[in-house]
């Protein structure tokens, strides 16, 4: 495989691109330039529009002289000069890259079926994607407490699965019952992962519960959610309306500087607080339902 890159601001990048589909040139990458901010819900960012960024293009040619072809195509179509244009032959080591295991440090290990680990306790798990593959503070802290527990005879609320791996550790706590929800179709890559570990009883529902009424015939023991402060808050009249009476709820992806505030508003919410860790900036924490 070769890559052609090249210097182009950053504001052209799409109107560029465009371009270079006229000359059968369509995979391109480029890191987008941006500046990260803090706000009450984590992290965000804004592009820096005028700042110049490489773009890469990977032509569909098997031999250096069509690269060639291609570059010389590429300096007439946009007016630049070919010594400011590079090749370059990668290394054919495919693109998908193992999943490294992730130690949790509490005796378990998230890691592919095959991969040789030090642990005793193993979720098998292939990444395909997905936010909360374990990789993430917020994530490796509510799995440390899901681990810790014993689920036997609860059903569970998985609020955001995304993979699915929260699912997963509950049903390998022995939750009976779990409801894996999210707002994009992740079906696929959920019900895998669970086959991974031997897990039958994850049903995963498509909804997006801030704009549409979704209805459970019983409500659930135990509440994930792991998507933020503000997204917590923004459902917190769905967990509400599932959540028993003296249920557990365990919120994750806090900040800290938003973190007493965020509980502030749960506790007026009818929820007391458990525990709660730290891991670097993100906070994570259990509350019992009293509502």
């Amino acid at each position: 495989m070769f890559q052609i890159s090249f210097k182009v601001k950053y504001k052209e990048v799409d109107e560029i691109i465009e371009k270079l589909q006229i000359i059968d040139l369509y995979s391109t990458y480029y890191d987008a330039p941006f500046q990260v901010t803090t706000d009450s819900n984590g992290y965000g960012f804004y592009e820096k529009e005028d700042e110049d960024i490489i773009l890469n293009v990977f032509p569909d040619a098997a031999a250096k002289d069509e690269c060639n072809e291609y570059i010389e195509k590429i300096g007439k179509l946009l007016n630049i000069d070919l010594s400011d244009i590079t090749l370059t032959e990668l290394p054919d080591e495919g693109w998908q890259q193992p999943f490294e295991p992730v130690y949790l440090n509490n005796g378990w290990v998230i890691a592919e079926p095959e991969a040789e680990v030090s642990c005793a306790n193993k979720i098998n798990f292939i990444s395909q994607g997905s936010f909360g593959t374990g990789l993430h503070e917020t994530t490796q802290d509510l799995l440390r407490y899901i681990l810790s527990e014993d689920f036997t005879d609860l059903s569970v609320l998985d609020l955001g699965t995304g993979s699915g791996i929260l699912s997963i550790a509950a049903g390998i706590r022995n939750a009976a019952k779990i409801i894996a929800l999210d707002i994009r179709d992740v079906t696929e890559e959920v019900l895998f992962n669970a086959s991974l570990n031997k897990l039958t009883n994850i049903e995963v529902v498509i909804e997006d519960v801030t704009k549409s009424k979704t209805s459970f015939q019983t409500p659930f023991d135990v509440i994930f959610i792991n998507i933020g402060g503000e997204e917590t808050l923004s459902s917190i009249g769905f967990i509400n309306s599932v959540i028993k009476h003296g249920g557990t709820l365990y919120v994750s992806g806090l900040v800290e500087w938003s973190f007493k505030d965020i509980l502030t508003k749960l506790e007026a919410f009818g929820y007391n607080l458990l525990k709660h860790t730290q891991t670097n900036e993100w906070v994570t924490m259990i509350l019992k339902a009293s509502c």
